[in-house]
């Protein structure tokens, strides 16, 4: 497979999950699109994380750019690898590895058909699904592809994370274009700038740009957090695109849970469905929603004072306790699937990400 590939290629990958891949390949995406580039997607190997229309497992990224991008190919050529969440490595065992590969250069070619550059996307990390021998930097090696290094910023030790991944890179004979710092406090964004770019360039690393946080893209709304909770909505379901920032659980008199009701901003509460004086203090205090515990009905005086105000009561068969289990899943895994937050990520990254070099120096 090696060398045979021509097309232009910009392979984004992470040294970890969450980093904020997508963040970067939709804007991307849509910027080459606005410069008149007939653009493709790829992601050659993916993660079962949701069910297609036809009842397919399919990977959740793959499945949004099919339809931001407006892309004729099935899901199972733009991603022809797909992993089940877990338990899948055992599906591999006794199988011929080279025709894994071979079924990503034959969806690669499909892909590029009419296209003058193909997005590529890679998976958790870059040694994702290296015991198949098809981890990032040596696909990015078969794809001849400019790899730009996504990496969420925690502060000097990521400069260690980065340069570590370089050294990874180029044992497969690859040399990161770039690197691109992600949910960066904005008091942080000179300093890195100052400091942090010029510690790069010594490791022969290019910080091609610092994405600032948001407190909209870093938000999930009650719909992701309701969809993956299995829980019933009760009331307020006008509200159930409200931003969620925060988990609190009402546990306490209401006295002291008021204190923190009142301090925090987008908060979610977890609290019984039998504390009814805890939910009215809640809906009060304007919380984004409320998740009600134990399959226990709250009194029928809360619906209408949340329809009113627009604030979901969603009840859950769960205890508390494996309630924020579930939440502590879904925390950081906000993503650039609606109108609103894609426009502000457009916005954000044409301003601190140098995206035109990106595009024209192929």
């Amino acid at each position: 497979m090696e060398g045979k590939i021509l097309k232009k290629t910009i392979y984004i990958a992470s040294i970890e999950e969450l980093a904020g891949k997508s963040f970067v390949t939709i804007p991307l995406a849509l910027k080459a699109k606005e410069e008149g580039k007939k653009v493709g997607y790829f992601k050659p190997v993916g993660l079962a994380s949701t069910i297609n229309p036809q009842g397919h497992l399919v990977d959740e990224d793959v499945e949004f750019m099919k339809k931001l991008l407006n892309l004729k190919e099935e899901e199972e050529i733009i991603c022809p690898i797909v992993f089940l969440e877990t338990d899948f490595i055992k599906n591999f065992i006794g199988k011929n590895f080279k025709e894994y590969e071979e079924k990503i250069y034959s969806s690669f070619e499909k892909i590029s058909i009419e296209k003058d550059i193909i997005f590529i996307e890679g998976g958790h990390t870059l040694s994702t699904g290296a015991f198949l021998n098809l981890c990032v930097p040596k696909l990015a090696k078969i794809f001849s592809s400019k790899l730009i290094l996504v990496h969420q910023f925690k502060g000097d030790l990521s400069v260690d994370e980065l340069i570590q991944a370089k050294d990874y890179c180029l044992k497969w004979n690859v040399k990161p274009y770039g690197v691109i710092l992600n949910k960066v406090p904005q008091e942080k964004i000179e300093f890195i700038n100052d400091v942090i770019k010029k510690f790069l360039a010594i490791h022969n690393l290019e910080l091609l740009g610092a994405i600032p946080e948001n407190s909209i893209l870093n938000s999930l709304t009650v719909k992701e957090i309701y969809e993956k909770i299995d829980g019933k909505i009760l009331a307020g379901e006008e509200g159930i695109n409200n931003l969620v920032q925060t988990f609190l659980v009402g546990a306490m008199s209401v006295e002291s849970a008021m204190k923190y009701f009142r301090k925090a901003v987008n908060k979610l509460v977890v609290t019984g469905g039998d504390r009814t004086d805890l939910i009215l203090s809640a809906l009060e205090a304007g919380a984004s929603a409320l998740i009600l515990t134990g399959n226990l009905y709250p009194s029928i005086k809360v619906f209408p004072k949340a329809d009113e105000l627009k604030i979901p009561l969603i009840l859950v068969p769960y205890d508390t306790f494996t309630t924020l289990q579930l939440l502590q899943k879904i925390i950081g895994r906000a993503k650039l699937m609606n109108e609103e937050r894609i426009k502000i990520a457009k916005q954000i990254f044409e301003e601190n990400v140098d995206w035109k070099r990106i595009i024209e120096d192929l």
